[in-house]
């Protein structure tokens, strides 16, 4: 029996994309788990610990937060108003345009603040690592880029779908 995704009543199957977005949210996920076990192993059994892994642990989280993000905003699977946006009409031309132009000002904001903020501060090494801080900047620009595409193609999706009934 197959189960049905929240956005629609599609059989849910994991085309090529999500497949390898589930490859990266696991792999992710086992890197922070196995640093952060290291970790404390490290810190009870021998009063010691990995000073790096805390850093490397967030940087990790931070791509996949804005990884899964986006990829809910591009399968409509983030939290939203249903009870509008599934009625026909007017309210789901609003709830579609609103969703649409929420995420270009939103993201317009993230790409373009995070941006000039990454580039003033982004040279400034991590305590622990020594990375650049641009290493949590950068996710949050891309996102916010693409999040921008994504609101702009649903806004053309609307006026196309609108235009041809």
């Amino acid at each position: 029996m197959e189960r049905a995704t929240m956005s629609n009543d599609k059989p849910k199957g994991l085309s090529g994309w999500r497949r390898i977005e589930m490859a990266i949210y696991l792999l992710l996920g086992i890197a922070m788990t196995l640093l952060m076990f290291s970790n404390a192993v490290m810190r009870y059994a021998f009063d010691s610990s990995i000073v790096w892994s805390e850093e490397i642990i967030r940087v990790l989280f931070v791509f996949a937060m804005f990884i899964a993000i986006t990829g809910g905003f591009i399968r409509n699977e983030h939290i939203g108003f249903d009870s509008l946006g599934k009625r026909p009409g007017a309210f789901n031309f609003i709830y579609k345009a609103v969703t649409g132009l929420c995420l270009i000002i939103v993201g317009g904001l993230l790409a373009y603040e995070g941006g000039r903020f990454t580039l003033m501060t982004g040279d400034v090494p991590l305590p622990a690592t020594n990375l650049p801080t641009s290493l949590f900047m950068w996710p949050g620009v891309i996102a916010g880029a693409v999040w921008v595409i994504i609101g702009l193609v649903k806004i053309a999706a609307i006026f196309a779908r609108k235009e041809s009934a």
